[in-house]
């Protein structure tokens, strides 16, 4: 018993520890990217020209070292040079033991799952990284990838500059993983910088749960619960700014919350708590079910609109929509139960 208890806390601090990295990635890194981003009179006296070709090494990291855009994927995100929490917390780290991207070598850039570079595996060869250094835009061509152990060698690219961009693998899940996600690119431009980077927008979900005061107070957050969380997954047509900031990850605590409310209310058998809940005419399910198996989550959007979220596990299929700036359940089958 003991030990269940102590993998089902490690479970909710495997999510909670991610959630909360994002909603502190999303505003302090949107600052980081606006700041960088400021004209050269904000930011201090223009650099000369011969220091383009420099490498930065910044001592401090309460300014970005320098920004990496994915035009195919519409991002652009702030590098901060190590690879302490407290740095990948906030940006993608720049992995101190490597070149600074342009540098002879393989250039290395890391961030957390969930995060700045959730999307790189849908990037395919001939896609642009691009690294931008003040008054330079080095473009980089991806060139492939690789799943690795961390510590595996990653070897330059013919021409002896690379920059590979790791993350860990599976870049979808909400838990530990032991692999990375490894993508590989080579130096193929160097070009003036035309113009500033625009800031980081960041959207939120737009929605709540409706749950009364009463059933609040019960606790609906992962830690209060016994849920074991699998995989964050989106479908539909979900912007580049949903994809890539935190609103993926406040979609589903806001899930969550509504799932483990609903469980609260159907084991107190309490149909004033399932009126704010659910859908009107939803009839309240006559027992709750097992929560033994790894539970996903499929988030349904429509650039930056919620339509659906469906919670699945083989014990249960819980389905939330969005009405009227509310996630409501609409349906939820189960083994356990005959009725929807």
């Amino acid at each position: 018993m003991a030990l269940g208890v102590l993998m089902l806390l490690a479970a909710a601090l495997g999510v909670a520890y991610p959630m909360w990295w994002d909603h502190h990635s999303s505003s302090v890194g949107s600052g980081l990217v606006k700041s960088y981003g400021a004209p050269p009179s904000a930011r201090g006296a223009a650099r000369p020209a011969a220091a383009c070709v420099e490498s930065p090494r910044p001592s401090v990291t309460k300014a970005a070292a320098g920004l990496v855009q994915i035009p195919a994927l519409s991002l652009t995100a702030p590098v901060l040079n190590g690879l302490s929490d407290g740095v990948l917390a906030v940006a993608a780290g720049h992995d101190p033991a490597s070149p600074w991207p342009g540098g002879v070598g393989e250039s290395v850039l890391e961030s957390h799952d969930v995060s700045y570079f959730s999307e790189i595996g849908r990037l395919t060869a001939g896609a642009d990284v691009v690294w931008i250094h003040h008054c330079e835009e080095l473009t980089f061509r991806v060139i492939g990838h690789e799943i690795l152990n961390p510590g595996d060698l990653i070897y330059p690219p013919a021409d002896g500059r690379g920059l590979a961009l790791i993350t860990c693998y599976p870049t979808d899940a909400l838990f530990y993983t032991p692999e990375r996600f490894v993508l590989l690119t080579a130096l193929v431009a160097t070009n003036r910088e035309t113009g500033t980077p625009g800031p980081l927008h960041v959207v939120t979900p737009g929605v709540k749960v409706p749950a009364p005061r009463d059933l609040v107070a019960q606790g609906l957050q992962l830690a209060n619960s016994g849920v074991l969380v699998g995989y964050l997954r989106l479908t539909g047509s979900p912007s580049a700014a949903w994809a890539e900031g935190p609103a993926s990850l406040d979609l589903e605590s806001l899930a969550l919350e509504s799932y483990i409310g609903a469980e609260k209310t159907i084991a107190r058998n309490d149909t004033r708590w399932w009126t704010y809940l659910a859908v009107p005419d939803l009839a309240m399910p006559p027992t709750a079910w097992s929560n033994a198996l790894d539970t996903n989550v499929t988030e349904d959007i429509a650039g930056n609109s919620v339509r659906s979220v469906t919670l699945s596990s083989a014990n249960v299929t819980f389905v939330l929509v969005a009405s009227h700036g509310e996630l409501l359940i609409k349906t939820i089958t189960s083994p356990a139960f005959n009725t929807p």
